[in-house]
């Protein structure tokens, strides 16, 4: 006999973990959670440091490649996302951004009533947890998922702050808050000194009425006519009284649709896959953040983070962190960021990480976990993804509302093999002209007062790069993916063709079936996409469960 749930959720990651929690709220609910990873319990999962040993590994990492991309001259890019309970929340960089208030006015603005900058601030504001920023307008310090400022903000990111405001940019004491604009400390998804993946803040408490299954792959959403029943598993049928709620990713929701019958008619017969509903947008307009590594080395090699990954300074910060849940390993090694406007001051175009040390992150290789025979490099798989890296200025520059787009289709009809990913980078050529005035403005940036006798030679693109040309074909020859991939089955309009979802996350066509994850985000947002995601997955499931939406507050109406 198939067991039945009145709430499927296919996917346990940075959306289907908060989705769980909420729906689970209804003590009269049954709910499963299915997630083809495991229960990522490892330390390193844990560890907001140990982000080294999760990249690349395959008990955590999906270790996605893209086609050959024409843009990059053929070159493939690494997509990691993540895999296990948390989902990528389990191995990003921890960095909380929402996105650009003018964003979701765009949305609104293309007829998505409802979703403004006022609408979603509340669910923002639900989910988190910020203390040091009780009391403020656009916070709240009550939320599930705890917010920190960022702690490496040691002596060179401070530095880099001061380089950026000597370059013309504001200081920016909340990239959440009134202004985008600027550079400044981070606030990360940190607390305790242990990451704050979406199972952790949401799930520590396990709710009785909710099933989870780990290790279970989700293979077909079972169907009646243009209704979603259920989810055809590797533990089996499971029935759904309700919905089934698609939580898988910007990858694999469009996929799990597309094997489903539920997406482009003609790509779906080419494989071969009988046609439940022709939905064309199905894995159509994919979006990234193209970054551009720009890099100098630094003179005083005791201000980088480089110099962790000898194996006893490695070792001394493990036993830190697992004794005391403190030291450099207990915070990300990123601390510090830069908005950088070029036409309009309220609408950035770039934001840039700022790393102390430098290594190159254009591959998969690297860490494959813990065992004995990776204790020699273990400083090297945690610090830099199993690279070396170097004594080093790193500012990863990334495009924010990129023209390019992608798409996602099938490789085959195999639910086990991964998808076709075509990331389209730069197949809108206007893309080059933003990253090449940016690369300018960190040049620009290290020539500052701040940086005087810290800042070495530039190592990429490098010194002679100079030309429009010259700076286009480094970007063609170094750009990785920003990790943000989004938007392959949308939220739309109802005058927009190529919407895939409706304003309440609901497939268009079809009954009883949601897609709640980065795949529905309308437009690419301008930022780190895990804190939208999650707002996403809090409003949803509002909606889900029939409760009044939250009241709209926008703090731009009411400041003086």
């Amino acid at each position: 006999m198939t067991a039945e749930f009145d709430y499927i959720i296919a996917g346990g990651g940075s959306a289907g973990c908060v989705l769980a929690a909420r729906l689970c709220e209804n003590p009269s609910l049954r709910v499963l959670l299915v997630e083809a990873g495991g229960p990522a319990r490892s330390i390193f999962a844990r560890m907001p440091a140990g982000v080294g040993m999760i990249h690349s590994n395959p008990k955590y990492d999906w270790c996605y490649m893209s086609t050959p991309q024409a843009g990059l001259g053929g070159r493939q890019l690494y997509y990691p996302r993540g895999k296990g309970l948390g989902g990528s929340s389990l191995m990003n960089g921890m960095i909380y951004i929402r996105g650009n208030a003018g964003d979701y006015d765009r949305w609104r603005q293309k007829g998505l009533t409802g979703w403004s900058y006022g609408d979603v601030l509340p669910y923002y504001r639900r989910a988190t947890g910020a203390a040091h920023r009780a009391g403020e307008a656009h916070h709240s310090a009550s939320g599930p998922l705890k917010i920190t400022p960022a702690a490496n903000y040691d002596r060179i990111n401070q530095v880099f702050v001061e380089a950026c405001q000597q370059a013309g940019s504001p200081l920016n004491p909340d990239f959440n808050g009134a202004s985008q604009t600027g550079a400044g400390r981070t606030d990360v998804k940190v607390a305790g000194g242990i990451r704050q993946s979406t199972a952790e803040a949401y799930l520590t408490t396990r709710p009785k009425n909710l099933t989870v299954l780990t290790g279970t792959p989700v293979l077909k959403v079972l169907t009646e006519g243009r209704r979603a029943t259920g989810l055809l598993t590797g533990q089996g049928a499971f029935r759904a009284r309700s919905e089934v709620i698609l939580s898988l990713g910007a990858f694999e929701s469009p996929k799990l649709l597309m094997l489903s019958g539920i997406g482009p008619g003609a790509h779906l017969q080419n494989h071969g896959i009988t046609v439940a509903h022709d939905l064309p947008g199905v894995g159509q307009s994919l979006y990234d953040h193209p970054n551009m590594p720009v890099q100098f080395g630094l003179t005083d090699p005791s201000l980088s983070m480089a110099r962790f990954q000898r194996l006893d300074k490695a070792a001394a910060m493990g036993a830190q962190w697992l004794l005391a849940k403190s030291g450099p390993a207990a915070s990300p090694f990123w601390a510090a960021m830069l908005f950088h406007a070029i036409r309009d001051p309220q609408m950035p175009e770039i934001q840039v990480f700022f790393t102390p040390m430098v290594v190159r992150e254009d591959s998969a290789a690297g860490s494959k976990g813990f065992s004995l025979q990776t204790l020699s490099r273990l400083g090297k798989a945690m610090i830099a993804r199993g690279k070396i890296a170097d004594p080093g200025l790193q500012f990863d520059v990334n495009l924010l509302r990129p023209r390019s787009s992608g798409s996602v289709s099938l490789a085959s009809i195999d639910p086990l093999r991964p998808p076709q990913i075509d990331a389209g980078y730069f197949s809108d050529e206007s893309d080059f002209l933003d990253l090449i005035e940016a690369i300018r403005h960190m040049r620009k940036v290290v020539q500052q007062p701040a940086f005087k006798g810290l800042a070495g030679e530039e190592l990429s693109p490098g010194a002679p790069q100079q030309s429009d040309a010259e700076l286009r074909q480094s970007i063609r020859e170094l750009v990785t993916t920003g990790h943000h991939p989004a938007c392959t089955a949308r939220i739309g309009a109802d005058s927009d063709p190529g919407a895939v979802l409706d304003l309440e996350f609901k497939v268009r066509g079809m009954q009883g079936l949601r897609v709640v994850d980065a795949a529905a985000l309308p437009d690419m947002v301008s930022g780190n996409i895990g804190a939208p995601v999650i707002m996403l997955a809090e409003r949803a499931a509002d909606m889900i469960l029939g409760r009044p939406q939250l009241a709209a507050l926008d703090p731009r109406e009411t400041a003086a």
